[in-house]
């Protein structure tokens, strides 16, 4: 995903390891062909941008809408959205919920769900309400964490970039997933995120992290000044309940800000007039490994995360991985998340109070060495 400059936005808001994916057991789950059902019940639809729902096409289609955002979701955004997916989940009469929203949050939304819900009810983040509908309708979709439906048939986890580790494929008859309900490494119930950092869950925006404004995506954009960047990156920036929880999010705070910035950009003076504004930075790392050391981070007031942009990467994968033996002094690796998964974990872990170094290697699935 390209990006637009951070600091023209920057400036201006404030004054405003997955299992490996191998085909060792198929499960089908058959769908009836004129069901929509979620266990039997209603299927809950919150909308928040992307394909609207037709009143007429499902008669057992529950709709919220919170909005229709046809711009990456802000974080006061992702918090109503959580208040919303949380009393769904909680209510007991379905076993999970669609998320629908526009093609720029697909990225944002689903890993931020797959972080703060800890929850084995399926969530599902889609474009458009009918492809989530026979996942939902699974039984096996519990337990696999949050969801992507693409408009390709095929079911990806939430918690790689958009459109890269498939888990199935659906029609409107049946589902096929390509192995056992389980979760990715960095969210399973003994990892270090559920065991240690358990109020990731939580639905509350700290108000000694939050700033007044909520504008242009929910946390900062990313700088780079060649003209192919032109989307804004996302941040969800901070946690949200996971079933189980029962406090509310607030309206009237943000989260924290937290920028994406490359690192030719970067400059001393540039991060010194930043200085108290932001909370936390993401730093796209030129992949040469001079650039990567020559800047120390030590001494700054904020968590700095270094990440890969692997969107244009020669081969297509989307995916790339970074240590943290190749970032300089007091900054940490992403390891495989992408900058916007890196702004959206280093959000949530500051809303948490979580800001040191060595807590934040806990939590990004970089090398320990």
């Amino acid at each position: 995903m390209k990006f637009t400059s951070v600091f023209t936005f920057f400036l201006a808001a404030l004054t405003a390891s997955a299992t490996p994916l191998g085909l060792y057991k198929r499960q089908t789950t058959n769908v009836s062909s004129n069901s929509s059902s979620s266990g039997g019940g209603t299927v809950p639809v919150i909308i928040t941008g992307g394909s609207a729902v037709s009143s007429s096409s499902q008669s057992n289609v529950t709709t919220t809408t919170l909005f229709n955002s046809t711009s990456t979701l802000n974080v006061t955004q992702l918090y109503q959205i959580a208040s919303q997916v949380n009393q769904t989940l909680q209510s007991g009469s379905s076993s999970g919920i669609i998320i629908v929203t526009n093609w720029q949050s697909i990225e944002t939304l689903s890993f931020f769900c797959s972080i703060v819900f800890d929850t084995s009810k399926t969530i599902v983040i889609t474009e458009n309400y009918l492809w989530g509908v026979p996942i939902l309708s699974s039984s096996q979709a519990q337990g696999r964490g949050t969801l992507v439906a693409g408009s390709d048939n095929v079911i990806y986890s939430g918690v790689f970039a958009p459109y890269t580790v498939p888990v199935g494929v659906s029609s409107q008859k049946q589902v096929q997933w390509f192995y056992d309900a389980c979760q990715p490494t960095l969210i399973a119930s003994n990892s270090t995120i559920r065991l240690q950092y358990s109020n990731f869950t939580n639905t509350q925006i700290s108000s000694s992290t939050s700033t007044s404004s909520t504008s242009g995506g929910a946390g900062g954009g990313a700088s780079n000044s060649s003209s192919n960047s032109s989307s804004t990156a996302s941040n969800s920036s901070t946690a949200a309940g996971g079933a189980g929880s029962s406090s509310s999010s607030s309206s009237s705070s943000s989260g924290p800000l937290v920028p994406i910035i490359y690192e030719e950009g970067n400059s001393q003076t540039l991060i010194q007039s930043l200085g108290s504004n932001i909370q936390g930075l993401v730093v796209i790392s030129s992949g040469t490994s001079g650039n990567s050391t020559t800047t120390s981070w030590a001494s700054v007031p904020f968590p700095v995360v270094y990440a890969i942009d692997a969107s244009s990467s020669h081969d297509g994968s989307s995916i790339g991985f970074l240590s943290n033996t190749s970032v300089p002094q007091g900054a940490v690796s992403a390891g495989y998340l992408s900058p916007i998964q890196a702004q959206t974990l280093l959000s949530i872990a500051i809303n948490n109070k979580v800001t040191s170094a060595s807590d934040l290697q806990k939590i990004f699935p970089a090398s320990q060495q």
